[in-house]
């Protein structure tokens, strides 16, 4: 039997039944006008609780927000029993799909590229966080507008027409700072596009990057390679030069070997600091010790043309000595270098609220700046010419930078066009090691 059919059934047995054998008795204690009589009102009953229970259902169908829902007993109550626990499920299974969805906008809100759904006509409906950003994609705000009227891109729309665009079309963004981005269109649905939008500016600055180092080391080797180069034509013709000429060559040529030695060694440096995110070994380097050892090398570099002092009034540090050696040493020899004979340079390691600070003081020729924010770049050379001649490789301030970072250290530089320059390179306090 179907449900309808035991429906029907209970409903026969619990209320047409019941009328029927009082409308008999009454039909032989009474006569058949009683029967009828009561049968008459029985279903007139019946019929006025049903159109009591159908219209306080319909009333609270119109608007269920506002009404309690309605209760009865009987075949009415296990109906009404029926429809609440199924309108209980559907309230559930929207709750659970309000959930996944919230959890599925959050998601995607979290998603670094930019993503727009179009439909046919470029109208918007629906974006995350990000194309915001991208493309100032903002909703509700931009609920239904055409893209195209807000990316005005020369080219966007006609590679958002495009059915099979063969690359991703490139937007550029001016803003603080120029962002790049590409963007791809991908079919969603019958009609809709998915628009995604993603943020290559670091990958081309990186590029950028590549390009611009590789062409610095292909100039700044090509120069001594030119040089040694053209000396070595001559020596191919013994009668073309004397002795005294090829010595003087040699030397000279001796000197580009050195320089593009020191180059590779820097670029060798320079490649395995990036490559490391910590120094392999770290210890207690004794600040007094390294002082000592900088101020012999920078004599030996200075020749007695430059006055060195040497100030050392703070505890060990931790750390790698052979980088700490090797960035304090080329902050050192770039004093030297860019000091005129007769000039006061000062070296000193002290305390100075909490921290370590190695400090190297010249009185040299100092710097403009607009160059003290590029000081660190690879290559980055204030003049070109006076670099090469003082053998500078326009490596060194980029070594140091690497390694004070992997000592979690900072670098700054005070300098006045001049008046010479300050380099100093600031530890925490945890690096600092007080003896017992």
């Amino acid at each position: 039997m179907t449900r309808r059919g035991a429906w029907l059934a209970k409903f026969l047995l619990r209320r047409v039944l019941p009328i029927g054998c009082l409308a008999v008795l009454a039909w032989f204690s009474h006569g058949p006008v009683w029967g009828w009589a009561i049968a008459a009102l029985g279903w007139a009953l019946l019929v006025l609780v049903h159109s009591w229970q159908s219209a306080a259902l319909a009333a609270w169908l119109d608007s269920p927000d506002g009404r309690p829902f309605p209760q009865a007993g009987g075949a009415w109550g296990e109906v009404l029993g029926k429809l609440a626990h199924w309108l209980n499920e559907q309230t559930q299974h929207r709750e659970d799909v309000e959930t996944r969805l919230r959890s599925f906008r959050g998601a995607m809100d979290a998603v670094p590229d930019g993503l727009v759904i179009v439909d046919a006509g470029h109208r918007i409906q629906w974006s995350n966080r990000a194309a915001g950003a991208h493309l100032g994609v903002r909703l509700p705000r931009d609920d239904g507008v055409m893209i195209e009227h807000l990316v005005r891109t020369p080219g966007f729309a006609e590679y958002l027409a495009s059915a099979d665009a063969p690359s991703p079309f490139v937007l550029q963004v001016p803003a603080a700072r120029t962002r790049v981005y590409t963007i791809r269109v991908v079919p969603l649905g019958d009609a809709n596009k998915l628009v995604v939008s993603l943020d290559v500016t670091d990958a081309r600055r990186v590029e950028s990057m590549r390009s611009t180092f590789v062409a610095n080391v292909s100039h700044e080797l090509r120069t001594p390679l030119t040089v040694v180069s053209g000396f070595l034509e001559y020596f191919t013709d013994e009668a073309a030069v004397d002795a005294e000429q090829r010595k003087q060559f040699a030397h000279l040529m001796s000197d580009q070997t050195a320089r593009m030695l020191s180059l590779v060694d820097d670029l060798l440096t320079l490649s395995r600091l990036e490559a490391e995110d910590a120094p392999a070994s770290e210890e207690d380097v004794d600040m007094a010790d390294l002082l000592k050892q900088l101020r012999a090398e920078g004599q030996s570099l200075s020749d007695g043309r430059h006055r060195l002092e040497v100030i050392c009034q703070g505890p060990a540090l931790h750390g790698n000595r052979k980088e700490l050696h090797s960035a304090f040493g080329n902050l050192v020899s770039n004093a030297i270098r860019y000091t005129p004979a007769g000039g006061e340079i000062r070296i000193e390691w002290a305390v100075s609220d909490g921290c370590g600070v190695f400090s190297v003081c010249d009185s040299g020729v100092g710097v403009a700046a607009e160059h003290l924010p590029r000081l660190t770049e690879r290559f980055y050379r204030v003049d070109r010419g006076r670099s090469r001649d003082t053998g500078g490789t326009g490596l060194g301030l980029a070594i140091v930078k690497h390694i004070l970072l992997r000592h979690q250290a900072k670098l700054k530089i005070d300098s006045e066009l001049g008046a010479g320059s300050t380099f100093r390179a600031t530890f925490p306090d945890w690096r600092l090691r007080t003896p017992a």
